[in-house]
């Protein structure tokens, strides 16, 4: 059997190149004459260089941006075989970066990520990819903008203040100085920049904002993108995907003129997924919670949509289940769907224990699998 094993990180507890590792070698130790193959995914966000790397090659290099703090640090990026160049924001101003007692977004910036595409531009990379996902930030870009060179000017002089006392006191913005290249924006949420379903309203309590100053944050970031759109370029921050990373999907819009792809997508084509899935017999996935939005431009949708038009049988593992959402899923076409934590354990402790409850969830699943694929 030709097992394609292509799953996305259990975020927070386990990458995809870990998990990937895990699936092969409890097969392997079940089933000696399997043939494996491991291509861990991603959906944009943390793990889409490895991915990408792991499958497509090219070449690692390191550049120093600020962190989300202004601190600096390496910041890691993929020249592609074709001489484009692929970055995560997660490695410039992701919530890992940070510990706990630092994740504030009113003192959090995105200029590390336009430190880091101007850096490219200047060194002559015209395309360039642009992975969102796992920003700590949620500034709209303000602080990437700056980064890749506008010069803005604000009310009441350049005294230090907050994220949000910035985004209000935009008064004009110049962005003759920004490099000009082709972006991609790789993201796969659909939200846009403000609103009950904006950026804020849906991503903004797990980088730290409390429900209370949501609207807050909409009418600074509101003012901050009408100032943009009269400045550098009207983009419509009602379109989907504005809302990606904390407003960058719109930053990179406006300032960079981003067209924005699907990261899961980019990923399955970049990681050989798609030039291995004909010769699979079954694909073997998991993430660490699967819920409606599991279904909504997501890796596991992705998977199962291009298995599906294969006529390859697809099974996923993940840490939970959003109720309701497995029988949705089997209907979409996942032949089997396994919960790897036993009821009644707590989200710590599992994610304490993630590498024995997969192995042991894949040992168990394994004969029914081969019975069912």
């Amino acid at each position: 059997m030709n097992i394609l094993i292509a799953p996305d990180s259990f975020k927070g507890s386990l990458s995809a190149l870990r998990a990937a590792e895990i699936i092969t070698d409890v097969i392997l130790r079940m089933d000696p004459a399997a043939r494996c193959l491991s291509l861990p995914q991603a959906d944009g966000g943390e793990g889409t260089i490895d991915a990408v790397y792991r499958g497509h090659g090219g070449r690692l290099h390191l550049h120093v941006v600020p962190d989300p703090l202004g601190r600096p640090i390496q910041a890691r990026w993929l020249q592609l075989p074709d001489g484009s160049a692929l970055v995560e924001s997660a490695a410039c101003i992701g919530l890992p970066l940070l510990r706990e007692d630092e994740r504030n977004p009113d003192l959090l910036r995105s200029d590390g990520l336009g430190v880091l595409l101007r850096h490219l531009h200047e060194r002559g990379y015209m395309n360039v990819y642009c992975a969102l996902g796992g920003t700590a930030t949620n500034d709209a870009g303000l602080g990437l903008a700056e980064g890749l060179g506008a010069r803005i000017r604000f009310r009441h002089g350049a005294a230090r203040r907050t994220v949000r006392e910035s985004l209000r006191a935009v008064e004009q913005i110049d962005h003759t100085d920004c490099e000009e290249c082709n972006t991609v924006a790789l993201a796969d949420v659909r939200n846009p920049l403000c609103g009950s379903h904006g950026a804020t309203a849906t991503y903004g309590p797990q980088k730290g904002i409390p429900e209370y100053e949501i609207a807050s944050w909409d009418e600074a970031i509101s003012h901050f993108a009408s100032l943009a759109a009269r400045d550098v370029h009207d983009v419509d921050v009602t379109a989907p995907g504005m809302g990606a990373a904390g407003g960058l999907g719109f930053a990179l819009a406006c300032f960079t003129a981003a067209e924005l792809r699907s990261g899961a997508g980019f990923v399955r084509e970049h990681s050989g997924f798609e030039s291995a899935l004909p010769h699979a017999d079954l694909v073997i996935t998991g993430e660490g919670r699967i819920d409606t939005q599991s279904r909504q431009g997501k890796v596991l949708s992705g998977i199962v949509e291009a298995a599906d038009g294969k006529g390859v049988p697809v099974v996923a593992f993940t840490g939970s289940v959003e109720p309701g959402v497995e029988e949705v899923l089997r209907r979409d076409g996942v032949t089997g769907l396994f919960p790897i934590t036993p009821e009644g354990m707590s989200l710590a402790d599992a994610i304490r224990r993630v590498e024995p409850l997969l192995e042991q969830a894949v040992r168990r699943a394994w004969p029914l699998i081969t019975k069912t694929c």
